[in-house]
């Protein structure tokens, strides 16, 4: 590889004979962000030279360019901060080459006030937000910790993430507290029910919410997670579509009555 002066001085000779290499040269400063930050050898700042330098260029190229220098902006910004975290949190492991949501992640497990101030300063939406968070809970198998997030003021994402997240490590009885309208009658969002009790195995909850919100479009659900073996839980999904089928405000049925 050639040294950074050397790199830097063929670069400027290239714009120099032909202002067209701009835009190569500017992907070539963000390819070789990611190389060097493979390399234990190579400090954040290098990083953040490159990132500059293909910054400065896209900026010169055209205005067209605002999204692209918008994100290398960023990555300088979340290179900057990693090193800050790593400095004062000497127990964190190295944040070197994390994403943003990686980034997070690892500091919702260390020390929450820094993953809610990195939120800040990154306009992370609580949508965005709440999935890290409980991705993270999910892989601690911190499960008491998790059903406890859930009890906070209306969840953004709802609550059907939070069963997927449990059935994802195969804990199909802590998925069952999410569909507990003890706990979270007020915050569960009616619509999504059939699919969430379908999700935990309770198929006549289920097939009894789907009745209730006249949805064919969630016996569906039912049916498919139910399988084929199912014969009693599929009869009372077929019980349940014709039920259906008769009610007055049924596009069909209107149409059948149409030809009575």
């Amino acid at each position: 590889c050639l040294e950074e002066s050397e790199r830097t001085k063929l670069y400027a000779d290239l714009i120099k004979k032909n202002p067209e290499e701009k835009k190569r040269i500017a992907y070539s400063y963000i390819v070789q962000r990611f190389r060097t930050f493979v390399s234990c050898f190579i400090q954040s700042h290098d990083q953040k030279i490159e990132l500059s330098n293909a910054s400065k260029l896209f900026k010169e190229i055209s205005n067209k360019n605002e999204l692209i220098t918008q994100l290398i902006d960023d990555e300088q910004h979340l290179i900057t901060r990693q090193d800050e975290l790593e400095k004062k949190f000497l127990n964190l492991p190295s944040l070197k080459g994390l994403s943003l949501c990686e980034t997070i992640e690892q500091l919702l497990i260390a020390n929450e006030k820094e993953a809610e101030q990195l939120k800040k300063d990154f306009g992370i939406s609580d949508k965005r937000y709440w999935w890290i968070k409980i991705q993270m809970l999910g892989k601690k198998g911190a499960w008491s910790i998790l059903a406890d997030f859930g009890k906070k003021p209306t969840s953004p994402i709802g609550y059907e993430p939070f069963i997927d997240i449990c059935l994802k490590y195969e804990k199909p009885d802590e998925a069952k507290r999410y569909v507990d309208k003890s706990l979270y009658s007020s915050k569960i969002d009616d619509d999504r029910l059939p699919y969430m009790y379908a999700k935990v195995q309770m198929f006549d909850e289920a097939i009894n919410s789907a009745v209730k919100l006249k949805s064919n479009e969630a016996l569906v659900f039912i049916e498919q997670k139910c399988g084929p073996t199912n014969i009693n839980i599929l009869q009372k999904v077929d019980v349940a579509r014709t039920k259906l089928e008769q009610y007055d405000d049924n596009p069909f049925q209107a149409v059948r009555n149409i030809f009575k």
